[in-house]
């Protein structure tokens, strides 16, 4: 009688081959394949396809957790309905893989590009982005821009070791509007996305193509996701009524603007090298997107607190900044946030970086609450 341990490994390997078998025969023949995934450090096998187990990396990792306490568009507003940056990447998954079935790709790629692409963002949304990025630019760091980020987060500072394809599609996944056909750049190399990064940070709207086929569709999905989502929210916060919303061929509500998107990258990317949306449907996009700019993501009654929020952005960012360089080890941010990382990232990296690292992982009322311990006096206790 075999083993249990021996037999349980061969009933898990032989599920892995039948997995490996079922893609052969059921995916787009573009489609990135579990046989063609790619990691920097190699790894032992498991019954898991490659990109699944990059899925459960994504979502075990804390970066995934701190998702949750992210603003996507209203921030420091009581409302428990309002969209959260952990619910805007699972809408995105939700509407990518709907399509990317249907178009035969590799779901587990979609999921894990969808889950992890805005890992990068750092309190306050695009907003924080902005005033972190101005910092880091003015304490002679370089830009932040969050794509970049997010690669860097689950790369160097978390080390997932995930596949090429899905760091490719995090560092990808922005610029949706640039084009009605995104074509893949296939065969990217570990060489290629080095060198993509290097063009991202020095200029953060550089539109870069993704390597797969799946990556193209996240791109795509990740700006139809939230401008009908964004609407709804407004409508509930009283900010827009929904006859204001501009009449397009894709319908006035997110369930109408999502099915009409879905119905139409189905039928222009069906068994295409490409993922593409239609003219009509790329025009009606594009006025619904600068409506929402207009009505909703510049409203005054969501920036009253924006020049509290960038001048606390400088005060924490320098005193930071000013307590590591003094106290080394002795730092807030030490305590908070260096003392387990790896000798090469303690070795390597300057200490602005740590501290623009340090704040772009915060969440919103993590933010709040160190700005708080760090900088607002508290009593004294004397025995």
């Amino acid at each position: 009688m075999k083993n249990t341990h021996v037999a349980a490994e061969e009933i898990l390997q032989n599920y892995r081959k039948q997995a490996e078998d079922r893609e052969e025969q059921s995916f787009h023949p573009k489609a990135a394949y579990s046989k063609n995934h790619v990691r920097q450090v190699p790894v032992e096998k498991d019954h898991r396809l490659c990109y699944r187990r990059d899925v459960d990396r994504i979502i075990h990792s804390k970066a995934y957790m701190r998702y949750n306490d992210k603003t996507q568009v209203v921030y420091l507003v009581d409302n428990d309905h309002i969209t959260h940056r952990g619910l805007h990447v699972q809408l995105v998954n939700n509407f990518s893989q709907g399509i990317g079935e249907i178009l035969h790709l590799n779901l587990d790629l979609i999921e894990a590009i969808a889950l992890g692409h805005d890992v990068g963002h750092p309190p306050f949304g695009h907003e924080g982005e902005g005033y972190l990025s101005e910092l880091s630019e003015e304490h002679g760091n370089g830009i932040f821009a969050h794509p970049w980020q997010s690669c860097r987060l689950l790369n160097e500072i978390e080390s997932l070791n995930l596949g090429l394809n899905v760091y490719d599609g995090f560092l990808c996944h922005d610029g949706g509007m640039a084009s009605t056909k995104l074509s893949p750049v296939f065969g990217k190399t570990w060489e290629d996305h080095i060198t993509e990064k290097k063009a991202k940070i020095a200029d953060p709207d550089k539109d870069i193509i993704p390597a797969t086929l799946e990556g193209c569709l996240v791109k795509l999905c990740d700006t139809m996701s939230y401008l009908g989502k964004d609407i709804e929210d407004a409508i509930a916060l009283g900010i827009i009524d929904r006859n204001q919303i501009p009449k397009t061929s894709l319908g006035s509500s997110n369930k109408q603007i999502l099915n009409s998107l879905a119905r139409d990258v189905i039928v222009n990317s069906y068994n295409k090298d490409y993922i593409a949306v239609s003219e009509e449907a790329f025009e009606a996009l594009k006025i619904i997107r600068s409506f929402n700019f207009k009505e909703i993501y510049t409203h005054p009654k969501l920036k009253v607190e924006s020049l509290k929020i960038k001048r606390c952005y400088r005060l924490l960012f320098e005193t930071l900044l000013n307590d590591l360089n003094s106290k080394g080890d002795k730092s807030f941010i030490w305590e908070k946030f260096l003392n387990n990382k790896p000798s090469a990232y303690l070795e390597n990296e300057s200490a602005v970086r740590m501290v623009t690292d340090f704040m772009s992982g915060m969440t919103d009322n993590y933010f709040i609450k160190t700005l708080q311990k760090v900088i607002v006096p508290s009593r004294i206790e004397i025995l």
